[in-house]
């Protein structure tokens, strides 16, 4: 997989390089709704894998809310770098941090893990590897454990014409990087092979003046 993504890893090893090591010292992100999200990943969870956990926030997040086990996975050498040093900073919580992407997620044992973290991650794949993916979690989270999946908006036509995105084929679309744009309904069905949606919420970021699309999910 590692190959099909070399542009996406170079740009966000630029950026993990340009950010500073700190971290949170509190629980809240600074949004609400996603918040509310990790409040429920979080409660009577210990361990948690993070797929495409960049520098570590979301787990850092978890961990100040009582997670124990942290997993994250990411191809960006420099995110991964970065999680390892502000690791080092955590007074909460143990974390494993490993470079690489489904073949380290095919390392884990079925039902080994109480929760997963897919943040803007699924809908930045191909979809044959995004489906990939969410089969590997549905391996590795046990009977009733949770599932947050956070993707990008979805752009109507309209928007893809006027932002000069091109279309790869069918919902995938190239925006500099790659977008499997489903609609919301689209992503339900897909997920409901595997899970349960107990609740989809719509998260507004003011610094980005976007939306992103929230689903949280319980396996069967």
């Amino acid at each position: 997989m590692k190959a099909k993504y070399e542009q996406c890893k170079k740009e966000w090893n630029q950026i993990f390089k340009e950010i500073d090591i700190q971290v949170p010292d509190k629980k809240e992100t600074g949004n609400v709704i996603f918040d509310q999200g990790l409040d429920w990943l979080s409660e009577d969870t210990k361990s948690v894998l993070d797929f495409g956990c960049g520098n570590g926030s979301v787990l850092f997040y978890l961990a100040l809310r009582g997670t124990k086990h942290h997993i994250g996975i990411d191809l960006s050498e420099e995110g991964i770098h970065l999680a390892f040093e502000r690791e080092k900073l955590m007074e909460q919580g143990e974390f494993h941090f490993m470079t690489g992407s489904i073949e380290k997620m095919k390392e884990l044992a079925d039902g080994a893990m109480d929760a997963v973290v897919l943040s803007n991650i699924i809908d930045n794949l191909y979809p044959k590897d995004a489906m990939e993916v969410i089969k590997e979690v549905a391996r590795i989270v046990h009977k009733d454990g949770k599932v947050l999946v956070k993707v990008n908006p979805y752009l109507t036509k309209e928007e893809q014409e006027e932002q000069g995105i091109n279309v790869v084929e069918g919902n995938l679309l190239d925006d500099g990087l790659l977008l499997w744009n489903n609609s919301t309904k689209e992503w339900i069905a897909l997920f409901e092979q595997y899970f349960t949606v107990e609740k989809q919420e719509e998260i507004y970021y003011e610094e980005y003046k976007m939306y992103n699309r929230m689903f949280l999910l319980r396996m069967k």
